[in-house]
């Protein structure tokens, strides 16, 4: 079904073949989840291209037809074997390739015969099937599974990268990848959206922002939840309040056929009419998939239109500059008429 809406897809751009680059477009049309390769799609045949130390596996994983070369020689292959199955045309997955790459097409193509196959391919996959949105929500169950086995561990005077390597451990210990490096924050660390983890020792009256994702069979996963440790004051709360009220709002608005720029205005206007318009810096939320990050995008300015089956984090924040921050995430799927949320883990502040 992939490959016959890739064909179509190159027919509708008047393209003969489409080569694909990136890794996880590779795997997503192929199976093969190997490094070094990449794929030559015609109407009557398909190609993998990878070299000696992936081919046995590209063998397994696919039904394709595997060619072993040497990453010298692979782009002249691959162009050598387009002309012969009468490829005039060609769509890539150019958002993907490098520079280098592309001048190396261009070579063997010309660049007037390279077809940009980027946004077709990202609308394709932003739609999930059954097996894609079966992985996903695995990854959601084992992030609430994680989030409770944090939440019994941690204390004060530990450290983030102490609670970074257990979101590690454990995330191995049963089966998983971490989809992107975990942020984990405490304090005034938190009202960096995107902290990295440091030595800091969590303290009372500290909040901690644990911001992680399991991966299952290269499908990624996305979670937040902003817990206070021992207890939380009067307008950390309210904050956290606001927060949690604009993530509400914006679960609800979640509907296949709603504009996605509808959606985070729903959350943005709640929290501006709060008085923290400024404070909320970030789009609403994202798409999930085989990238942590694709379509749609859910943010001011997104020209997305949301469709059933679509995996989409709703994950307002608000950061206050040198004193914290308060975030929370969950991860749901798109359904006519609303959607279903995926994240189990109480939206309620948590005090550890």
């Amino acid at each position: 079904m992939r490959i016959e809406k890739l064909l179509r897809m190159i027919n509708t751009r008047k393209a003969d073949a489409a080569l694909i680059t990136a890794a996880e477009n590779v795997a997503y049309y192929s199976g093969f989840t190997g490094a070094s390769s990449q794929l030559l799609i015609t109407r009557d045949e398909r190609f993998l291209f990878t070299d000696f130390r992936y081919s046995e596996q590209a063998e397994a994983q696919t039904n394709f037809t595997v060619i072993e070369t040497k990453a010298q020689t692979r782009v002249k292959t691959i162009f050598e074997l387009a002309e012969k199955h009468k490829a005039g045309k060609i769509g890539a997955d150019l958002r993907w390739v490098l520079t280098p790459a592309y001048k190396a097409y261009a070579q063997h193509m010309g660049e007037n015969n390279i077809i940009d196959l980027s946004d077709d391919i990202s609308s394709q996959r932003a739609v999930k099937d059954s097996y894609e949105l079966a992985l996903i929500e695995k990854g959601a169950r084992h992030n609430d599974l994680l989030f409770f086995h944090l939440c019994g561990l941690i204390r004060e005077g530990i450290t983030e990268l102490d609670i970074k390597a257990e979101i590690i451990y454990y995330m191995h210990k049963n089966g998983a990848e971490s989809a992107f490096a975990p942020i984990v924050a405490s304090g005034e660390n938190t009202s960096l959206p995107h902290a990295a983890p440091s030595g800091r020792k969590l303290k009372a009256g500290d909040l901690l922002t644990m911001d992680y994702g399991c991966k299952f069979e290269g499908y990624c996963s996305d979670f937040t939840r902003t817990a206070a440790i021992s207890y939380m004051d009067k307008e950390r709360q309210k904050v956290y309040d606001i927060v949690n009220r604009a993530g509400e709002i914006g679960i609800a608005a979640l509907k296949a056929g709603e504009a996605a720029r509808v959606v985070d205005a729903a959350s943005r206007d709640y929290i501006a009419k709060s008085g923290y318009a400024s404070a909320f810096g970030h789009g609403l939320g994202h798409g999930v998939g085989l990238f942590i990050h694709e379509e749609p995008a859910i943010n001011e300015v997104s020209d997305a239109v949301l469709k059933e089956g679509m995996a989409v984090t709703i994950e307002p924040g608000i950061y206050i500059e040198g004193c914290f921050g308060i975030r929370i995430e969950d991860l749901c799927i798109v359904k006519n008429g609303g959607c279903v949320n995926l994240t189990a883990a109480p939206r309620e502040v948590t005090i550890i």
